[in-house]
């Protein structure tokens, strides 16, 4: 085994009790090759709808919901944002994006161009051919949900660039009780959206209703990773209209969809506008990365830990006679760690305003580790996530002093 950094994913903390470099996006997309134009099988960088129009992407059969998206993203995000689109042949199921051919999967060619600086993939599903409905929705969706989490930890692992995948709910036909429940499943690094800006109706009925991937793309972009895309201080979506298949989200149950572990759309009394419900993967509740904030403030964390430790792979460590580790290069090492990550991630760590050394970070390097004998050392990194007010209960009532 060649020499290298291991870093994994620590579970069970929790519990249930800007153009940003986080929003930098991959969206891969059913479509259609235009002339002098855009390709499949092809990753491409744009920052605007100039650039979708330089690509010759238009509003046109082929590559309406591509085109959809992107428009949405950029009302939602803003012109300058950037993401990148990879396009697939529509016989192909979101599924086979996912599936190795010879040691990579097809999503693998948009991660890799894109050099690790993608966050999360986002899929845009347009198919020729009419899909099977099996539990309410397409039946490759929980297929290929399991196929992106396989990915997210192999891809992680491989190349220290770990992300997130939303999927959309394609072809939900509106019936809340025919939905899995995605709390029991364990793809948290995953999630299922369901909702989007034009009615079932409206789509070809040899096709299915999918999602407003560019919305919810887009408000994720907007603000930083620690940040809920429901977040009602930030103000309602750009966007207008929002169904739940042909149903307005205001005369929808999407709470029911909410329970189930979808993330949706929701509105507010007395506020305007339409709203992300809330952001679960299709994870157990207990797990510490059920919440799509906890994931991406984790991942990259995981990002900065390898950063800072790729300085000290194959170095000389100075040890004791009894081959343990000199404290004061345990203490380099922490110090590394902390302050990269610190610096890196600054505002998306919970901190006590307080304490001016509290940076929300710790790592620990245990100088009692026999470095000489064992050429391995474990170290632990421990960042604080932010709490976020999911429940408000108000006790109301009159207040009167008997004299």
């Amino acid at each position: 085994m060649r020499p290298k950094i291991s870093i994994s994913f620590e579970n069970g903390v929790i519990g249930a009790v800007t153009p940003l470099d986080t929003g930098i996006f991959g969206f891969l997309a059913s479509a259609v090759a235009v002339v002098d134009g855009f390709q499949l099988g092809k990753a491409y960088q744009i920052k605007s709808m100039k650039d979708v129009a330089n690509l010759k992407i238009v509003d046109s059969i082929d590559n309406h919901k591509l085109y959809k998206a992107l428009s949405e993203f950029y009302a939602e995000a803003g012109e300058g944002s950037e993401v990148w689109i990879y396009g697939f042949d529509k016989s192909k199921k979101v599924s086979d994006w996912f599936t190795p051919v010879e040691g990579i999967t097809p999503a693998e060619g948009l991660l890799n161009a894109a050099k690790g600086k993608l966050r999360g993939l986002f899929t845009i599903y347009d198919p020729t051919a009419a899909v099977t409905v099996t539990n309410g929705m397409d039946a490759d969706v929980l297929l290929a949900a399991a196929k992106a989490q396989t990915l997210f930890e192999s891809y992680s692992n491989l190349k220290y660039a770990p992300f997130f995948t939303i999927l959309e709910g394609y072809a939900f036909n509106g019936e809340k009780v025919d939905l899995p429940d995605l709390t029991a499943s364990s793809y948290n690094s995953v999630g299922i959206l369901i909702g989007d800006t034009e009615k079932a109706s409206d789509i070809p009925a040899s096709k299915g209703a999918g999602a407003a991937i560019g919305v919810f793309a887009g408000r994720l972009a907007k603000f930083a990773a620690r940040e809920n895309p429901g977040k009602v201080k930030n103000g309602p979506l750009a966007t207008t209209t929002l169904f739940i298949k042909d149903e307005p989200v205001e005369n929808y149950d999407a709470e029911a969809l909410y329970d189930k572990g979808f993330i949706t759309f929701a509105t507010h009394q007395s506020r305007s506008g339409y709203y992300v419900m809330d952001a679960p993967l299709a994870c157990d509740t207990d797990d510490d990365y059920h919440y799509l904030t906890h994931r991406r403030v984790i991942n990259e964390a995981f990002r900065f830990s390898y950063d800072a430790l790729l300085d000290f792979l194959l170095d000389e460590v100075p040890a004791n006679p009894n081959g343990s580790i000199v404290a004061i290069y345990a203490k380099t090492m922490e110090s590394a760690v902390e302050r990269k990550i610190a610096n890196s991630m600054g505002s998306d760590l919970a901190t006590n305003p307080e304490d001016s050394r509290d940076t929300g970070v710790e790592c620990f390097v245990d100088p009692s580790q026999n470095i000489v004998v064992s050429s391995r050392m474990d170290v632990a990194v421990k960042i604080r996530p932010f709490g976020y007010n999911r429940w408000i209960n108000v006790n109301l009532g009159f207040e009167l002093t008997n004299n």
